[in-house]
């Protein structure tokens, strides 16, 4: 390292060419040491005698091995990834239902995959009268504050029309 230069933990555009080799050199080297771990468990097992030598071969193809990443770097990349895709998704909301579906925005621009649009759409439906804080219904209290009413025993949401003296709001009150 340069004398004048100094260490920072900024943002993922600050990570110099020298981190990345670092990184994929470690990789190589965990990439080495994975026979190395491989052979060593085989001898375990077999001589505690918790696998038969012809019990191997088939437990050998289930074997897969994760190593740790460098999580501060994986998080700074993960974030500046999400708020690149959100800096577009700003740049292209007025042109979604005219120009672009939604679907593919959540694809294309977020690079959501099916599984994700699902979880997400059941999330939203969830949380869409709800408050997630205090897993109660937010109901207008007719004041300028919000009276929130907890969940029924039975694990289902108390809708507004469940709660006694409810009264539903004037247009102009919404």
């Amino acid at each position: 390292m340069d004398s004048e230069a100094g260490f920072s933990l900024g943002r993922a555009s600050e990570i110099t060419r020298d981190e990345l080799k670092f990184t994929k050199f470690v990789q190589r080297i965990r990439k080495k040491f994975v026979p190395l771990f491989t052979d060593v468990l085989k001898t375990q097992l077999l001589l505690k005698g918790v696998i038969a030598p012809e019990d191997w071969p088939s437990l050998q193809e289930h074997i897969q091995y994760d190593f740790l990443q460098d999580g501060h770097f994986a998080e700074l990349k993960d974030a500046e990834l999400l708020n690149d895709r959100i800096q577009a998704l700003d740049g292209i909301q007025s042109y979604i239902g005219t120009f672009f579906s939604k679907e593919y925005v959540l694809k294309k621009v977020l690079r959501l995959n099916d599984a994700e649009i699902a979880d997400m759409n059941d999330q939203i439906r969830k949380e869409r009268n709800t408050d997630p804080m205090d897993g109660g219904v937010d109901v207008p209290d007719g004041g300028d504050g919000i009276t929130r009413y907890p969940q029924d025993g039975g694990g289902g949401l108390v809708t507004p029309a469940d709660m006694p003296d409810y009264e539903e709001p004037e247009e102009g009150d919404k």
